[in-house]
């Protein structure tokens, strides 16, 4: 029986407009793992008529896999939420500041 594999967390600092690149090729990975264990699983359902040891083995490895495949797409989606929510905060915080700088103004040219 197939093992699931022992995720770790890795991290590293990339330039933001960097990231949604970075989140793309992540996806591409994910994509191509998926595309493999869509072959795997069409050659395990031709040999259950023949083998069905074997094709109940590599059905439970893909299923194994999937697990996997799952986990990389959450990690995909959480890095492009937490991109969208970093866009937003700096947005807002650009405008308060534009906000505050208009203020400034204003009351400068009150006191003239």
């Amino acid at each position: 029986m197939s093992e699931i594999p022992t995720r770790v967390k890795i991290s590293f600092t990339v330039d933001l407009d960097d990231v949604p690149a970075r989140i793309a090729c992540l996806a591409l990975e994910a994509q191509t793992k998926l595309e493999t264990l869509a072959a795997r699983l069409e050659r395990a359902s031709e040999e259950v008529c023949i083998n069905p040891t074997e094709a109940l083995q590599e059905i439970t490895n893909v299923r194994v896999q999937l697990t996997g495949a799952d986990l990389w797409l959450e990690d995909c989606q959480n890095l492009l939420l937490n991109y969208q929510a970093t866009r937003l905060q700096l947005a807002m915080e650009e405008q308060v500041e534009e906000q505050k700088n208009d203020q400034e103004e204003a009351v400068s040219v009150e006191q003239e």
